[in-house]
């Protein structure tokens, strides 16, 4: 369903492989986007030029694909696939993915070509950052675990611990933080969304959520667990 040739312009969206489950063909090649990092611009009275800060964040981009063709028979499946929210891989970096909406600011315009076929073009709304397909965990140990980041950026990990109960400490560089009297069971924590849940309730915590901005890193893990996961979530632009 993922495989897709280098050299062939293709898509999967939400799992649905464009060439071989949709039956497009894609007539030009589709674009590498770099997105745009943000800046606020000021001016002051008596100092030449402008000023610029940024806090290391990036906008949201369009990437438009273009001059696709499907069978005239496929028009209602192909409208009911290219909708809502998902991940969109591409052909060109097809071992990761983009967050994306599907056509929000415009509807798809499908042009009839004599009742045989209809041609199109589709916008997706990108979030910025790139990710691994299909990331594999590394397993923790109580201390210190080594891991390697490849990423572009700064990451934000996401972690699975089945914990025996009490706190669990954590720390990456300068980054501690430590979930407060869990029970016992799953505790799945998203430093990137700035939650630690389970059994659905948010957790206390304290310190700082956890971030990476080294290729060869570690992180330290202290409390009582049987188990532990962590996804890097290495981010690329």
């Amino acid at each position: 369903m993922l495989f897709m040739n280098a050299d062939e312009p293709n898509f999967v969206w939400n799992n649905y492989n464009a060439v071989s489950d949709m039956g497009c063909i894609i007539e030009k090649e589709i674009l590498e986007i770099s997105p745009l990092q943000r800046y606020e611009t000021s001016e002051v009275t008596g100092r030449n030029g402008e000023l610029h800060e940024t806090f290391g964040d990036y906008e949201a981009y369009d990437l438009e694909i273009k001059d696709i063709t499907i069978p005239y028979e496929n028009l209602q499946i192909v409208k009911r696939w290219l909708r809502g929210y998902g991940k969109l891989i591409t052909h060109n970096d097809f071992d990761k993915y983009r967050e994306c909406i599907c056509s929000i600011k415009k509807g798809i315009e499908f042009e009839n070509e004599w009742g045989v076929f209809y041609t199109f073009s589709v916008v997706f709304r990108c979030q910025p950052f790139r990710r691994k397909v299909n990331e594999t965990p590394i397993f923790l140990r109580t201390g210190s675990n080594y891991f390697h980041d490849p990423g572009d950026e700064t990451s934000k990990p996401y972690l699975e611990i089945v914990s025996k109960g009490g706190n669990l400490e954590l720390q990456i560089a300068d980054k501690k933080l430590t979930v407060l009297n869990t029970l016992v069971g799953l505790v799945t924590i998203d430093n990137e969304k700035g939650k630690a849940m389970q059994s659905g309730v948010p957790l206390f915590t304290r310190g700082d959520w956890l971030q990476n901005s080294s290729v060869q890193s570690n992180l330290n893990i202290t409390g009582n667990f049987s188990e532990a996961k962590l996804f890097v979530r290495s981010v690329w632009l």
